[in-house]
């Protein structure tokens, strides 16, 4: 009960802050809504844009942090991992998109989409790696011993025991991960693709109503993260270790 008061506090709060900064934003800036909704058509394809994006990093990202991953417990491979999550994880995702876009991209002649699920995948796939190396190390030792104790090889050791136990562990940070990619996707309007923030750009720029698509942008941001969070907490409740 505590809780939910608390919550339904804090939003409250949050609610009357965003309209006393309106109101004291409207006193010295001229808001002019009525241009925005007839760009509703852009807002549409940017949103639709970031979310195919997003998608298709999501899913390669998990493949490339899951390999990384199972190379940091191979004695051969784990100084590859080591140098790959390094390197990303301490590299901006600005950079990484510039690099991609005008270095890989001039040499094979990939377009800007392709290039924007290249960079954003080798950068959160460096994250995704820790994630499911920690929830790798989380489990058990006694089940590793009692499958290897079975006269399990160790592929069927990470195939059966490990990996089952570590994805479930590991699911509450991959959505937070997702959610963080959502946010990030919003550099690749620096190659012009047009993504939502590009196309909020576009129409500031077209209307002079800046801070109106802006705002709308943010808006459209929270709703997207919110019911990313809201999907994190069902799936954690159903995939949840007993």
């Amino acid at each position: 009960m505590h809780r939910k008061l608390a919550k339904a506090l804090s939003i409250s709060m949050f609610l009357v802050a965003i309209v006393v900064v309106y109101v004291s934003l409207s006193k010295v800036y001229p808001f002019n809504w009525s241009v925005i909704p007839k760009y509703y058509k852009l807002f549409i394809d940017g949103i639709l844009m970031t979310l195919k994006i997003s998608g298709f990093s999501l899913g390669l990202s998990v493949v490339i942090g899951l390999l990384v991953a199972l190379m940091r417990f191979s004695g051969v491979l784990c100084e590859i991992g080591i140098l790959y999550v390094w390197f990303f994880r301490n590299m901006p995702l600005l950079v990484i998109i510039l690099l991609v876009y005008y270095g890989i991209g001039s040499v094979f002649n990939i377009d800007r989409f392709l290039a924007g699920v290249i960079s954003l995948s080798l950068f959160e796939g460096a994250y995704v790696a820790e994630i499911f190396r920690s929830g790798m190390e989380a489990v058990p030792a006694g089940e590793i011993e009692a499958g290897a104790s079975l006269g399990l090889y160790n592929y069927q050791i990470m195939g059966s025991i490990i990996l089952p136990q570590a994805f479930r562990i590991s699911l509450p940070p991959l959505i937070g991960q997702l959610i963080s990619l959502v946010k990030d996707s919003s550099l690749v309007s620096v190659i012009a693709l047009g993504d939502i923030t590009m196309r909020a750009r576009q129409i500031g720029t077209q209307t002079l109503a800046t801070l109106e698509a802006y705002l709308v942008l943010a808006g459209i941001y929270l709703l997207v993260t919110s019911s990313l969070s809201v999907l994190g907490r069902y799936l954690e409740r159903r995939f949840a270790i007993p």
